[in-house]
């Protein structure tokens, strides 16, 4: 595996780290597990996305890494917000 794919990794754990934070501590909405389920969902819904949603938003790839981030953004999104639905449907 060379640094291209290892640095591809990274930046959607990343992104599902962010995302997740962004939900639980910037909005203030309640997850099962707070920021640590929210940070596993997110990362999971980072690489779902950047894997179903590619082909979507494949124009907006240019970068070295090939990560397309509004793929991985929207899917950790979109998989967190599922699971805080299914959960929770409150604030703190």
């Amino acid at each position: 595996m060379n640094w291209i794919k290892l640095l591809a990794i990274g930046i959607q754990i990343f992104i599902g780290f962010a995302v997740a934070f962004f939900y639980v501590r910037i909005l203030k909405r309640r997850f099962l597990g707070m920021l640590w389920g929210a940070t596993v969902v997110g990362i999971i819904g980072s690489v779902l996305g950047g894997f179903f949603l590619n082909d979507i938003f494949a124009w907006m790839v240019n970068n070295i890494t090939t990560v397309n981030y509004v793929a991985t953004i929207s899917g950790a999104l979109f998989l967190i917000w599922g699971f805080s639905k299914m959960t929770h449907d409150g604030r703190d």
